[in-house]
């Protein structure tokens, strides 16, 4: 095989590598697979996504995605096949291999003409490799077991050896930082209509459904940061956030929770999700306790910094030079988190599989983002964090973002608000 195939393949080994510690899980065995109708479906997976990167014109994502193909690409090299299969393989295989780096290059510095065009080459390099294979395996679909991941299959209505549930079929987020909202699959409604009322709890009935009108269940849904679904409590203003989490009622597609509103009036429920069947985060969303009017907020200046319970958070931009988030852009945010003399707090606890929940909400009170800390899950509850925390932050638009950051320190957990201005 020729030297250029070994260079190119180093550099999506980085590549790939940065890609493990993406903000949102890999599905099971994507770095990893065995057979070639699971790296065919790897390959179609990310070329996919790597497209609608492209058209949407998010060139600083597409490096993680696009380096997703380095394994499945290197199994398809090694396959046992005829030699006149094997010299058209080490051709594309090699002709692919270049296209990725191509393609994460021209991203890197943020052309996107040519990592249009290298998308082109990986797209013919593809093509011509695909002749070699079955049919079956290189449009084939992986089924999994989201409770027992290793667990996976080719073939259609297979239940796991393990807990007898129907696998799943297997996707891979188009993006780990920011899912542009699209066609919505589920959608969320409440029956209770009493008015809600400062300090007085209530138990809220919900219902998750598909557009379609089915149930549900928590086994439709993927497990971030340790549940299945996360809901967001805001009222018209954005001066009140809280958060739940619902357990199941008895009836498919069923939930209760428990709030306790902490101001009188009508409030916005979001829930926080990613169904198995697309692997995109959805966020469908309900109101409660009387008629929702979206008021533009109190405080329409920033707010970069906030001191609750005696601890200091302070909101910051890395490598821009102007100090100011850009719309449409990947950023690195950070929060550091001081005492009350000013000593850096390093005994920051895990709260759902992390150090930080950050949710922000735009004032047309309909788009939401979503942040995770850089760097993975916490899973051990010895572990501590801080004084620092770092974001991957991708603004769809300008305008005033209101930002609620929950940390837990010394047992308790403490929901710090924060405001930025998002310019274009």
């Amino acid at each position: 095989m020729c030297r250029r195939f070994f260079t190119t393949f180093a550099l999506s080994v980085i590549l790939c590598a940065t890609a493990i510690r993406a903000d949102v899980p890999l599905p099971p065995n994507v770095l990893d697979p065995k057979t070639p109708a699971e790296a065919w479906n790897v390959i179609r997976l990310s070329r996919a996504n790597v497209a609608r990167l492209l058209q949407e014109k998010r060139v600083s994502e597409v490096p993680e995605q696009v380096s997703l193909c380095s394994p499945a690409l290197r199994l398809l090299a090694h396959t046992a096949v005829s030699a006149e299969q094997r010299l058209l393989i080490d051709e594309q295989t090699s002709r692919a291999f270049s296209s990725v780096n191509s393609i994460a290059q021209s991203c890197m510095v943020r052309s996107q003409l040519d990592a249009d065009k290298g998308f082109i080459e990986l797209e013919s390099a593809l093509a011509k490799l695909a002749s070699v294979f079955d049919a079956a395996d290189v449009s084939a679909e992986i089924y999994y077991c989201t409770t027992h991941p290793e667990i996976i299959s080719t073939a259609t209505g297979v239940t796991c050896r393990k807990c007898a549930a129907p696998l799943s079929v297997r996707r891979i987020p188009y993006s780990f930082v920011y899912v542009a909202p699209g066609t919505p699959t589920l959608q969320l409604s409440l029956t209770e209509s009493k008015p809600l009322v400062a300090g007085q709890k209530m138990t809220i009935q919900m219902q998750l459904r598909t557009t379609r009108g089915l149930p549900v269940s928590e086994s439709d849904l993927l497990i971030v940061h340790s549940k299945p679904i996360h809901l967001f409590i805001t009222n018209p203003s954005l001066s009140v956030f809280q958060t739940a989490h619902p357990t199941p009622a008895g009836v498919a597609g069923d939930y209760t929770f428990s709030l306790t509103p902490s101001v009188n009036g009508p409030c916005r429920i979001w829930a926080d999700i990613v169904p198995v069947a697309t692997g995109l985060h959805e966020l469908p969303f309900a109101d409660i306790g009387g008629v929702f009017v979206p008021a533009a907020p109190k405080k329409t200046t920033e707010a970069r910094t906030n001191t609750i319970e005696g601890f200091t958070f302070e909101l910051s931009f890395a490598g821009i030079n102007d100090g100011q988030p850009h719309s449409r852009q990947i950023q690195l945010m950070r929060i550091k988190a001081t005492d009350s003399v000013g000593k850096p707090v390093e005994r920051l606890e895990p709260l759902m599989n992390a150090f930080a929940q950050v949710v922000g909400f735009y004032d047309d009170h309909q788009t939401v983002l979503r942040l995770h800390p850089i760097g993975g899950d916490i899973l051990r509850e010895d572990l501590r964090g801080g004084p620092y925390l770092g974001f991957k932050i991708y603004p769809p638009r300008p305008g005033l973002v209101r930002f609620y950051c929950q940390v837990r320190i010394d047992g308790r957990t403490i929901t710090v608000p924060l405001s930025m201005n998002v310019v274009e």
